[in-house]
Formats: structure tokens, C-alpha cells, sequence
């Protein structure tokens, strides 16, 4: 890929360049997330551990820009320039910064499209959002989740992956996950809520990132949604350019009827701005806290847990709710009835502690995220025998003169039972 500059040969534009580079997976962490986001790996310069593989994308622009000759060793300067060069591109928008994640630090970046006609508006570059699974989706997302679910054989021999198309939104700049078939949002209106995926007439999985979404103020839905995207974002006053991914504002309390919980939800919603960022992938769900408002985390039935402890979600720090993988196998487990039914509910709780031994039903704000690819596949377990009740944990109490007291209680001819 490397090759000497020489003036002879023509400086490339910066963006088909890079876009070249990212399809290429010639680079480790350079990749496609989606076919409109992909990733660039972004390690900082003082880590000890830096090695050339992870600044091999910025010397290769410094190559082909010239600049090598000027900076020939100064690994600093080339991804300064590489960031310069991004930054300045219209077509590139970052919709996530992780170069501070210990483990994987990187950026994810989606590519905003030209518009198709003359009358249509200019894309605003501060509002995106990304759209996901069309047919050339990343080839992480493509193999490893589905080899895992392959060690499942659940009832999968007549899947075939759903692939979606990419349906621009001059209205409001948007390009948003379509919900079935080719279908996109616009006006910031909610998808419609689809029917659960339960039986096994479903020919097909649903997407990974297919997620439903409730929210509640202690006893009251006020919010229930499905929706497919990569990235969520929970929020209530925020500037709209800080939104990154589907946006979900939380609602108001106009609804509510007890003054005190209006009051003390009002109290936590006024503290919420850019809220809460979710992520989904192939190896689970990341939750992302962006405000001074604490968030709580349980993946269990609160009511059901033994000497409960608060998970609290550390501010500015992308953190795994949910693993694919231990469901995976915890299910196969299950399946095997070698344990209970896994969980796969995520209770987000906003503002006050969870779990703490207190009734879910009694918080104030909790959202509840339920991936239903992890529903399905619940649900054809179950089909194929799987069951939560076992013989030590079932107490049948049927009096055996219920029939016959039923039947003298009708006047009905009697008869030994």
C-alpha cells in the first residue's frame, strides 16, 4: 500500500482516498461499522504501548500528501495532519469519540451523501444520524454474532439476513434506520411499534440493533418504541447538534396526575441534557453518561435479586450493559436446561439507585431496553423444550375432591372420581 512520494504524482482528495483505505481492511481497526459509519483506530501518541500498526494509516496519508519528507519520523505530526485533513472534509461527520477507552481506543465517523437534486436542502452537518444494516454492513457484524448463534441451531435453517437500503431525508438532513423493507424516517417521528418477534414463523432473525424501548415515570408508560440503529441517544434539553444517533427525548410530565412525582420527575428531567448514549454491536450493548445525573444499571428483574448492590454508570466512560456472547451461552445452557432462563432486559434507572431492594414500579424514571434478537431466540428455545420450572422448584396444590365438590356444587348426577 506504502509508496514513495514523488511530485510527478498528483496529491488525491483526502475523503475518496480515506474511503478507499476503509474498505480495504488493510489496516487493523480501520474498518466499515455500517455501509455510511466506520471506525478509525486513534491510540494517543503517549501510550506505551504504541506500536506502528496503530498510526499505519496516518504515516500512509503523510506518504501520499507529501509530508512525509517534512515530518519523516514525527508520528505526532502525521496524525495532526490526518485530523486536519478530516476535520476539513464536509463528507466525514464524527458521531463518536473513544480514543480514551483503554481497551479499544478509536473515533467512528459517518459519511454524509450529496444530495440528489438541485431543490433539495443542504445536509446540516450538526445533526446525523446514522443508518444501519444495508448490504454491505461490516464484516464483524456479518460473521461473528451469527457463528455464535450457529453453536445454538435453533430452529435458523431457513434465516437469511435481512439487508436494508439507504433513503436520504432532504427535509431534516437526516439518514434514519428504516424500520421494514425500505422505508425512512423523517420529522423526527418515532418508528411505529412492530409486533414482537415470538414465533417461529419468523423466517428470519431481527437485526442485531433492533431494540425496544419503554420508558416509565414509576407506574406510567409514557413511552414505548422499536426502532433499529446502531447508536440511541436519551436526552431532554440539549442543543440538537449534540445529539449522536436516535434521538429519544424523554417526555413530559404533563400527563402525570400526582403533584409530588411531577414535581421530583421535573426535578430529575431538568438534569438531564445530553443524557445517556447507547451503542450496540455484535459483542453487546455500551452505555455512555454524559451528565452530572446518575444513572443505574440492572440486566436482572430487580425484585428478584439477592442482597442487592447499585451498579452506577461512571460519567464520560463507555461501559458494556449487555454481552452477546455470555447470552449466547448462557442460553445454550438453558437450552440444554443446565440453568434458568437468561436475562436479557436492560433497566436503566434514572436519578435514583437500582437495585436497592426497592419495587422497580416506585422509581421514578426507569427505561427498559430489550434487544429482541435476544427475545427470538428466548422464544425458540422455549419452543424446542427449553423451561425455567423444574421438578425442585414446583409445588402443585390441586385438591382431589375439587372435581367432585364442583360437580355436586352444579347439582350434577355424581359419580366417583
Amino acid at each position: 500500500m506504502s509508496a514513495t512520494w514523488s511530485s510527478a504524482v498528483a496529491k488525491p482528495q483526502f475523503g475518496p482516498w480515506l474511503i478507499k483505505q476503509v474498505e480495504s481492511r488493510q489496516y487493523e481497526g480501520l474498518h466499515m461499522i455500517t455501509c455510511d459509519t466506520f471506525r478509525i483506530p486513534w491510540k494517543h501518541n503517549a501510550r506505551r504501548n504504541l506500536e506502528d500498526e496503530d498510526v499505519k494509516i496516518f504515516k500512509e496519508w503523510a506518504i501520499v500528501s507529501g509530508k512525509i519528507q517534512v515530518n519523516p519520523n514525527n508520528k505526532a505530526k502525521w496524525k495532526t495532519n490526518f485530523r486536519c485533513a478530516l476535520e476539513g472534509q464536509k463528507m466525514f461527520q464524527k458521531i463518536a469519540d473513544n480514543s480514551k477507552d483503554q481497551d479499544d481506543p478509536h473515533k467512528v465517523y459517518c459519511i454524509i451523501h450529496p444530495q440528489g437534486t438541485q431543490n433539495a436542502e443542504p445536509i446540516q452537518n450538526d445533526i446525523f444520524v446514522p443508518q444501519i444494516y444495508a448490504d454491505q454492513v461490516s464484516q464483524n457484524m456479518e460473521q461473528d454474532l451469527p457463528n455464535m448463534l450457529d453453536t445454538m441451531d435453533i430452529n435458523q435453517q431457513h434465516a437469511e439476513p435481512q439487508t436494508w437500503e439507504t433513503l436520504p431525508s432532504p427535509q431534516n438532513g437526516y439518514f434514519e434506520p428504516p424500520v421494514s423493507g425500505v422505508q425512512c424516517l423523517q420529522n423526527n417521528r418515532p418508528p411505529p411499534v412492530q409486533p414482537p418477534y415470538t414465533t417461529a414463523s419468523q423466517d428470519s432473525l431481527p437485526p442485531v440493533c433492533t431494540l425496544e424501548i419503554t420508558i416509565n415515570y414509576r407506574k406510567t408508560e409514557v413511552s414505548k418504541t422499536v426502532l433499529n440503529s446502531q447508536f440511541v441517544q436519551f436526552y431532554y434539553q440539549c442543543n440538537p447538534s449534540e445529539v449522536r444517533g436516535h434521538p429519544i427525548r424523554f417526555p413530559s410530565t404533563e400527563n402525570l396526575i400526582d403533584h409530588k412525582q411531577i414535581d421530583y420527575t421535573q426535578r430529575l428531567l431538568d438534569s438531564i441534557q445530553r443524557g445517556l448514549q447507547l451503542e450496540i454491536n455484535q459483542y453487546g450493548i455500551y452505555g455512555f453518561r454524559q451528565d452530572m445525573c446518575n444513572v443505574f444499571v440492572c440486566t436482572s428483574d430487580p425484585s428478584e435479586i439477592q442482597n442487592p448492590e447499585p451498579q452506577k454508570l461512571r460519567q464520560n466512560i463507555r461501559e458494556q450493559l449487555f454481552s452477546f456472547e455470555k447470552y449466547i451461552r448462557d442460553l445454550r445452557e438453558f437450552r440444554e436446561n443446565r440453568r434458568g432462563s437468561p436475562d436479557y432486559t436492560i433497566y436503566l434507572c434514572f436519578g435514583e439507585k437500582l437495585p436497592d431492594g426497592k419495587p422497580l414500579q416506585k422509581k421514578l424514571i426507569v427505561v427498559k431496553v430489550v434487544p429482541l434478537i435476544c427475545r427470538e431466540l428466548h422464544a425458540r428455545a422455549q419452543i424446542e423444550g427449553a423451561s425455567s420450572l423444574q421438578n425442585d422448584n414446583v409445588s402443585l396444590q390441586i385438591s382431589h375432591n375439587s372435581l367432585y365438590d364442583l360437580i355436586n356444587s352444579l347439582g350434577l348426577p355424581s359419580m366417583d372420581i
